[in-house]
């Protein structure tokens, strides 16, 4: 029996890995898959190891106050790798953990078949990372075109088979049926707030979201509905007591695609989740907080001129980018304004339609799932 070891670290990596363990299964029906997912992997693992909870961290200072337990949780994959004799390994974006396990797996099982799913983005920093990856890999699945050009001079297989979420990014619901079931209306404009899927960044973007909902009203702006989606790797319970008793409608993760799709604007924190936002037309804004130092230490090593993954893919600006002090009670307030002002709406959603023909056709992870298992 083939044994895949898994490893996905956060919310992302859950929805993708799901994806590609559905069809992966039917392919191959006796093939055994440990490692570590969230709930939408969980039903495809034979054993899991832990859960992408356990490495939901962001930020350089952030992972060294967590490293004892990051350690020990790769301690714990390498020897499962041993123990249950896998001989392929599909790790699932998570860049710094999953290279560092790469590195591991490949000392301890050199036959081991590596394969990488999304690629580092060696192309905004740490290029040095290239010949490292097209060493120690075997294969790396990219999601976007310009990546595998990259690896060219490298042994290593990269390809694009496309993006997942053009497939996945769709609303649940009819306009209707949400706005019912949310207790919404229709003759007021909706706003998502997507303060991100880690308590490391709800704990930097939550807060100042909660201020500008409690001024708004204060304020001359128009009044609005607010809606959060909440992420499978978040407790809602969480949320809803530093929601208290301001009037924000608490949205079940099975419903975060619906709840943008019909939004009138949106505030999201930086992330795949621009990238769903951006395939779903609304307009939106980035937002981005971190550690001071971790961010000093960014601005010297990012070569890049935007940070938001959705301005990056798209080569241009098509959400603005709030960073740092930017992401205030009254910077959330004026962007907002911004971002609901029809005339800049209608310009807006113009360049997002186009922004999702750069992410090519639909069935990416069944692609990735049948290139997989003729390697198997």
């Amino acid at each position: 029996m083939t044994t895949l070891m898994i490893v996905a670290g956060e919310a992302s990596g859950d929805l993708h890995g799901a994806e590609i363990l559905s069809v992966l299964k039917e392919l191959c029906p006796d093939l055994r898959i440990v490692g570590v997912g969230g709930k939408k992997m969980s039903q495809f693992l034979d054993k899991k190891l832990a859960d992408v909870s356990d490495l939901g961290v962001v930020g350089f200072f952030e992972v060294v106050r967590h490293l004892p337990k990051i350690l020990r949780l790769e301690k714990q994959i390498l020897e499962q790798a041993e123990e249950e004799n896998a001989s392929v390994a599909l790790l699932i974006d998570y860049q710094s953990f999953n290279l560092r396990l790469a590195k591991s797996l490949r000392k301890r099982r050199p036959s081991m078949l590596l394969c990488q799913y999304v690629c580092p983005q060696v192309w905004a920093w740490k290029a040095n990372r290239i010949p490292k990856l097209g060493s120690i890999l075997n294969i790396l699945y990219c999601l976007f075109d310009f990546e595998p050009p990259l690896f060219k001079d490298h042994p290593v297989e990269a390809i694009c088979l496309g993006h997942p979420l053009v497939d996945l990014v769709k609303p649940d619901l009819d306009r209707d049926s949400f706005i019912r079931d949310y207790s919404l209306v229709n003759d007021k404009p909706i706003v998502a707030l997507l303060p991100g899927s880690r308590m490391s960044e709800i704990t930097r973007l939550l807060p100042a979201m909660l201020e500008m909902v409690r001024n708004w009203d204060q304020s001359d702006a128009k009044p609005v509905q607010w809606v959060l989606p909440v992420a499978s790797t978040l407790d809602p319970a969480i949320l809803k007591a530093a929601i208290g008793d301001l009037p924000i409608h608490i949205i079940e993760e099975r419903n975060s695609y619906s709840a943008r799709a019909y939004a009138d604007a949106a505030l999201v924190c930086s992330g795949t989740a621009t990238l769903e936002t951006a395939i779903l037309g609304t307009p939106f804004a980035i937002l981005y907080r971190m550690n001071p130092f971790t961010l000093a230490m960014a601005r010297r090593l990012v070569k890049i001129d935007h940070f938001g993954l959705a301005n990056v893919v798209a080569g241009r600006q098509v959400a603005r980018e709030l960073l740092q002090e930017e992401v205030s009670p009254a910077g959330l307030h004026e962007e907002l304004l911004r971002l609901l002002e029809p005339a800049n709406s209608v310009v807006i959603r113009q360049d997002l339609a186009m922004f999702k023909e750069r992410l090519g056709e639909a069935g990416a992870a069944e692609r990735v799932a049948r290139h997989l298992a003729s390697k198997l």
